[in-house]
Parts: C-alpha cells; structure tokens; sequence
C-alpha cells in the first residue's frame, strides 16, 4: 500500500502531571503499522512535512478541567506564522502502542441556541461560513447536566434534577478566534478549511451531554453558523444478550439499557472510569466493565488490552502493579493489584486461554509475595501500609461519606489492620488457586489455597465481634467507626462467614444506617454476597436493591453515576451491575465450576413473572447464544 496526499493533526505537548492520560514520549510523531497482509510504502521523499501550530494551546487553568488538559484555546489568526519543515524517519525505535480502533457514526447536529442535547462522546466539527472579517469568538461549553454551582471544589458537584434548565451548564469549554477572509493557502490542506467555510474541529473527543455556544460577533461582519457535525466514539462492541420483561415492566427495562448505555460510553481504545473527567483504566472499575462484557458480547478483546496494560505496569521492587494503566503519572493502589489479578481469573473463567494467562503468573505470584510480606507473625493478617510507604501507596477501599477524604476506613490506621485488605487479599488467592488448577499447576495452587485459609482463620479470630466482622481488629473497634457493610459483604465472598452466619450479618448490615454503606462501586460485590450467602436471601433483596438506580433515572440520568458522594461524574460503568445480575443471576447461565466446559442453568423464576432472554455462551471455541423464555401461569 502506497500512502500519499496524506494530512493529519497530531497534538504534542509536553504535558503536566494531573493530566494522567497523556502519553509521553521523546519525540512527537505519526505511528503507521501495517495491519494484516502487505508492506506499507511511507518512503515519500521529502514530501513529508510537519509544522508547530502556533494557533493552538492547551491551557491548564480552567477549573472544570483538572485532569485531562485537552481543551483549546485556537486563534486562527496566527495560522500565517506556521512555518513548515521537512520530516524524520524515525522507525523501528518510536514508542508503540496499541488498542482497538473505535467504531465511528456520523451525525448532523444544527444548533439554535443553548443546550442542545447531544451524545456523550463525540468528535465535533463547529462550521460557519467564513466571515469577512476577524475578531469573532466562539466558546463551546460541554456539560453533562444542569447543575448548581460547586460550593468548594470543582469535582464535588450539587446536582439534583440533570434537565432543570432554571440551573447552571458548567462543564470545560474550547475557545475559537475567527480568521475571517485571512487565509493561508496552505490551510486548506490542514484543517479542511475553505475559501467559504471556516471550521473548528477540536482534536480530541469531547464527553457532553448537552452543549452550550457563547459567541462574539465582530464589529461590521455576520457570523452564519452551518451546522455541527457529530461523529461518536466508542468502542466496536457487538451486543448479544437481551433482556425483557412485560411491558408494564418499563423501570426494569431502563435499568438494562441505562447500564448498556454506560457501559457503551465506558469503552474507547481502552476501558475508562469516567470518560468526563479522567479517561483513565483502573483495575478494579475495568474488572467490573469487562465481566459485563463477557455477558453482554463474549468480547473479550478489550480485556485481553487491559490485562496486558496493568501487567506492563508491574514493577519488581514494590511487586505492585499501577492502579492504572496507561497513564504517564505511576499510581499505586495495593488492593487494585489484587483486582487485576482477578481480571485475569475471569478471562480463563470465561475464554479458557491458558496460554495467555500463564505469561502473567510471574507477576500475579510478586503481587501475593507483596501482601505476604506484609502479613504479621503473630496475628497472621496483612497489616496496614505504614506511614512512610502510605506516602506512595494509597489503601483505598471505597467511596463514602463516612470515609472522606481518601477513601479508607478510619480502623487500618488506628488497629493497623484493614479486614478488606485482608478478605480481598483471601478471595484472590483462592481465585487464582482454582486458575492455577485449570492451566495444571497444582502445587502452586496448593499453597495459595493454604495462604487463603490462613487469612481466613485470622479474620474470623481477630476481625469477628461475635456478631459482625469490624473494619479493623475486633478488640480495638469503635461501634460508631468501625462497622461496616463492606466487611460483611467481604467476609461472606472471602469464605471467612458462610451459610447461616453469612445471612445473618448481611441482614444485620446491609438494612442498617449504623453500617457503613457500600457504595456504587461495591454493588457488584454486595450482590455477590448475597449470592453466595444463599437461602432466599438474594431474591429477598434484589428488587429492592435497584432503588437507588430508579432514583438516578427519576433525576433524568441517562447513564449511571460514579458515586452519590461527589457526584463528580455522570457516567462510570462500575454502576452498570444490571447487565451481570439480569443474566447471570436472573436467567441464570454462567460456566460452571469457573469455565466453559459445562453450561450452568440456574434460573431465578420467582423474580419475574414472565422474561424473554438472550445469553451469548461458549463452550471451547464455539460461540452460541441461548433464548431462555418463561411465563407463570394462572391458576
């Protein structure tokens, strides 16, 4: 293939450290790979050029955009001054990357004023006809909602009803300075600009729900906006499974296409956790959007991306993983190490790839190695991160008001032990266990197995006050601190409480406000304990358990939030628990005994009166999807 008349925009910057997603190298550059059969031919001669866009910068100062840094500020006035220079090859030695191409879809979008709703993720082309002169302003707002102003920090929100339009439109915003009838011959080429028309098309996509335009007209000259086109980025994800209830039944519809719609605009050329303010693929929010993925599409291929992103980020002398990956800034959270492990569980559970699992039990193995070394000779439990390595390593648990500012429950530093650490630190070990049996290494498995039984027994002798399991060491506990859903939830899935006691503590906990609350993040987990605890215990609570996300629908949401402590974001996926429970749970299929070999048929038909279903499964290499229909009849 022979490339030719070729032009692109590529932003280059040297970066700042709270902009995490951006991916730094030594030199700016365009990668081409040849995909599939056939050489790609680049060697054009000195046809290759590349110039600095003067007209463009990224400013850091805009207090809606504290992460990210890909808003512009574009005056097109000094489009004269660029100078052109010839390029380098560089070759075999630029830095690779690699992710899955997203699938775009155009839109036409003619605004008329502010507000005008919008798709989330999107690449954007504002265009005008070209003025006759210089010296108009175009400030385009992305909002996800109308809101109130934040009273002290820009990523702890007041919201309440997204579509109050008596509210504000706040989000990050791009600012464009016309040119009017100063063109340069070369633009054209560049931008797509033309004699009559002027365009802005910001480079990189912008999250938005809904779209506000500011715009100042020069003196002596019309300003006539032609329309915005919309091209919408995500990634190529196939959907198989359906779910349906009667149609009187419309809540549990939209809590099923709610949690597709967020999971959907979660996924780009990698997993995100919130595509509004980070961008950014941590461990245990992808665990999460990737098993609702296997259950959704039988797609693993964005998993398999991120299994080996936070694998490369896996450093020998703290045997840790980042929490995240890719990102320029190296985060540690412990815990999310323990997560990933899981992501690779879940992926042999669900695909029976053991020679794609087997490179990274190295690291899986100096992640437990990491936490072994942390465990006390006395009490047996992995102890709290201590003060000087706290100051690079982050032990957060989860999101909630009684945990604020950092997320971590107040009884690890106070008795030095965290028993979530400790039951998630158990539950991966027998995870891995049962994967280190399936690719035939028994023996390793055997002493994880071993490991996991030791913890167990400390937890229930150190963290159980003969009634629920505190946050910390029982005989250090404060009732009005250290009390917790989340230590329930975790004894129950770590193995540490099981049948009746297991009922008990989640019933004691999970209908009680001196509990700490899980948060959304942990759905997925407390439905898994509840699974697990058994009885009636799950179809007790299931309908009940959806009321917050009824509650965010009544708000006018579209997408799940991140969590209802900040309400920082409108849109993260680990909300979308839906997609998991309805199939896997609700219909009831799901590998048994952790893969494919056997379909397990466990469907939950006192639920719903009457369901229609669609579950894609595997067994080996060959896909399928299973209809399951159910209906009770009247006597």
């Amino acid at each position: 293939m022979n490339i030719s008349g070729f032009s692109t925009k590529w932003i280059f910057s040297h970066t700042y450290a709270s902009a995490r997603i951006t991916l730094m190298l030594p030199y700016a550059g365009l990668l081409i790979r040849s995909i599939g059969e056939g050489a790609i031919d680049v060697d054009t001669g000195n046809a290759w050029e590349t110039a600095i866009d003067l007209s463009t910068r990224l400013p850091i100062d805009n207090e809606e955009d504290a992460f990210l840094h890909v808003y512009e500020i574009v005056d097109t006035t000094k489009d004269a001054d660029i100078k052109w220079k010839i390029s380098v090859k560089l070759g075999e030695s630029f830095a690779k990357f690699y992710g899955h191409k997203s699938s775009p879809s155009r839109r036409h979008f003619t605004s008329r004023g502010v507000g005008g709703e919008a798709s989330h993720h999107s690449f954007l082309d504002f265009k005008f006809e070209r003025p006759a002169n210089s010296g108009s302003t175009l400030k385009i707002t992305y909002p996800e909602c109308y809101e109130d102003q934040p009273e002290q920090i820009s990523w702890v929100r007041q919201k309440g009803d997204r579509r109050d339009t008596t509210k504000a439109l706040l989000g990050p915003e791009d600012i464009y300075l016309f040119s009017g009838k100063k063109l340069s011959v070369d633009l054209p080429q560049l931008y797509g600009r033309t004699e009559e028309e002027e365009i802005f098309t910001p480079f990189h996509f912008r999250t938005l729900r809904f779209i506000a335009l500011d715009i100042l007209v020069a003196k002596d000259c019309d300003l006539v906006i032609n329309g915005i086109d919309i091209t919408t980025a995500n990634y190529s994800l196939e959907v198989l499974a359906d779910f349906k209830t009667p149609n009187i039944d419309q809540p549990t519809e939209k809590l099923w296409t709610t949690s597709i719609r967020t999971l959907e605009n979660c996924m780009h050329d990698c997993y995100e956790d919130c595509p509004f303010y980070e961008q950014l693929q941590y461990a245990m929010d992808t665990r999460s959007s990737a098993l609702f993925t296997y259950v959704l599409s039988d797609d693993g291929r964005l998993a398999r991306q991120a299994i080996i992103q936070v694998h490369n980020s896996y450093n020998t002398n703290t045997g840790l993983t980042a929490s995240r990956a890719p990102a320029h800034k190296h985060q540690i959270i412990p815990n999310f190490s323990l997560y990933w492990i899981c992501m690779v569980t879940d992926y042999f559970e669900y695909f029976g790839d053991s020679t794609f699992v087997r490179q990274f039990m190295p690291a899986c193995d100096g992640v437990f190695e990491s936490f072994a070394r942390r465990v006390d000779s006395e009490v047996q439990l992995v102890g709290s991160l201590d003060a000087a390595v706290s100051a690079s390593q982050w032990d957060f648990v989860d999101w909630t008001p009684r945990w604020r500012p950092f997320g971590i429950p107040p009884a690890g530093e106070r008795t030095g032990y965290l028993s979530f650490t400790n039951m998630l630190y158990a539950y991966t070990l027998k995870r891995a266990a049962k994967l280190l049996g399936g690719i035939e290494r028994p023996a390793l498995a055997s002493e994880y197995l071993s490991r996991a039984d030791s913890i167990v027994e400390a937890i229930q002798k150190h963290c159980f006050d003969g009634d629920v399991f505190t946050d910390g060491l029982a005989s250090m506990s404060k009732p009005d601190e250290d009390m917790s859903q989340h230590s329930q939830v975790w004894a129950v899935i770590c193995g540490a409480a099981v049948g009746e006691q297991a009922q008990n503590i989640l019933r004691t906990s999970l209908f009680s406000p001196n509990f700490t609350a899980t948060s959304i993040s942990m759905s997925f987990y407390t439905l898994r304990a509840l699974s697990l605890a058994g009885g009636n215990l799950y179809n007790d609570s299931f309908h009940a358990f959806w009321n917050p996300c009824r509650d965010q629908l009544a708000q006018g949401l579209t997408t799940w939030v991140e969590d209802d402590v900040t309400l920082r974001s409108d849109c993260h996926a680990w909300g979308s628990a839906p997609i998991y429970e309805f199939l896997v749970e609700v219909v009831g299929i799901r590998p048994k005994e952790g893969e494919w070999g056997v379909i397990e048929f466990k469907p939950r038909v006192g639920l719903f009166a009457e369901l229609e279903a669609r579950v894609p499964f595997r067994v080996g290499q060959t896909k399928g999807v299973a209809l399951v229909k159910w209906k009770k009849e009247a006597r």
